[in-house]
């Protein structure tokens, strides 16, 4: 897969990891974009206050398989008019992969959790327009395709929020062959399947 993402995009930025832990932080927000996603083998030190973490989207892998992390550039996707699509941050995925392996398409908002509602429409957009975007140009394929969407300062269960109730979930996974999820942590459990914990 790393590959056919090179093919169309060879100045992609994309790192494999195999650690136990991953966290993956956006320090947009809190730079002021100097900063943008990173993905760390340990918990980075939050910008604004040294004495802290940074929150993030924590990836579990007590198995330490390979992933690789494809991080998505502001202007890496266009139409056929040079215009830029809209897309969530990265995607992740085995780096030995199969047709059935697994992919996640991850949003992450480092906002406060009372504005976590006034961004529901964005996210979705942004992990669907990604996801169909590397299907139209076969990247992806008879994947399994996971949209995560991760809010890292909310600590409580935030999916109602963004899905509201399971049919909604439901109806997004018939409509766009994507099993969506709202968490802040992430668990591989082998190249076919991950969890998601709320």
């Amino acid at each position: 897969m790393r590959n056919r993402i090179r093919q169309h995009y060879p100045d992609t930025y994309i790192t494999s990891r195999n650690v136990p832990i991953i966290y993956i932080a956006d320090f947009s927000e809190r730079t002021q974009s100097v900063r943008g996603i990173e993905v760390h083998n340990t918990l980075p030190v939050c910008p604004e206050n040294p004495c802290s973490v940074m929150d993030c989207a924590v990836l579990q892998n007590p198995n330490q398989i390979e992933i690789d992390v494809n991080i998505f550039d502001n202007n890496q996707f266009k139409d056929e008019q040079g215009n830029d699509l809209r897309h969530c941050e990265c995607c992740i995925f085995p780096s030995e992969n199969h047709d059935k392996s697994w992919v996640i398409m991850l949003e992450i908002k480092d906002c406060k959790p009372k504005n976590i509602s006034s961004y529901k429409d964005d996210v979705i957009e942004q992990i669907i327009s990604a996801t169909s975007i590397f299907r139209q140009k076969n990247i992806i394929t008879t994947h399994k395709v996971y949209g995560v969407v991760s809010i890292p300062r909310s600590k409580v269960s935030f999916n109602n929020t963004i899905f509201g109730m399971p049919p909604e979930y439901k109806s997004l996974k018939k409509q766009h062959k994507i099993l969506f999820a709202a968490s802040n942590v992430m668990e591989i459990t082998d190249n076919s399947a991950i969890k998601c914990y709320e």
